[in-house]
């Protein structure tokens, strides 16, 4: 059975191929940043797993991550955020964590290590 899966990423081409990789394994809806996220959530849909990018115009991977862990509804949604790929990447992937993040990928990321992390976490 495939798991609903929220993939947030600003850059539509990333985010096309993410969700086609994924697809194999997951019902993927894409949202273009967290605000667009937000509003998705807010109709009542319930995704098994988010994946966020960091870096977002309107809100970004933490805030959305704030705004989830803030959350009666959405707080226990596990969130896997993939980084910008700067030097910065140990205090981002920590900043993440101590937000709630479940998983932190550093771009560029091995689209099998992610679907493999993303199985794992969602059971």
């Amino acid at each position: 059975m495939n798991r609903n899966l929220l993939l947030v990423e600003d850059h539509d081409g990333l985010r096309r191929i993410i969700g086609s990789f994924l697809s194999d394994k997951f019902i993927v809806t894409g949202a273009k940043n967290g605000l667009e996220a937000m509003s998705w959530l807010s109709k009542g849909m319930m995704p098994d797993i988010i994946v966020t990018d960091s870096a977002m115009p309107e809100l970004d991977g933490a805030a959305l991550l704030s705004n989830l862990r803030c959350s009666g509804l959405w707080a226990n949604i596990p969130v896997v955020v993939l980084g910008s790929g700067s030097m910065d990447d140990d205090a981002e992937e920590r900043r993440f964590r101590k937000l709630g993040a479940y998983e932190y990928f550093a771009k560029p990321f091995s689209p099998t290590r992610l679907q493999d992390r993303l199985i794992d976490i969602v059971g």
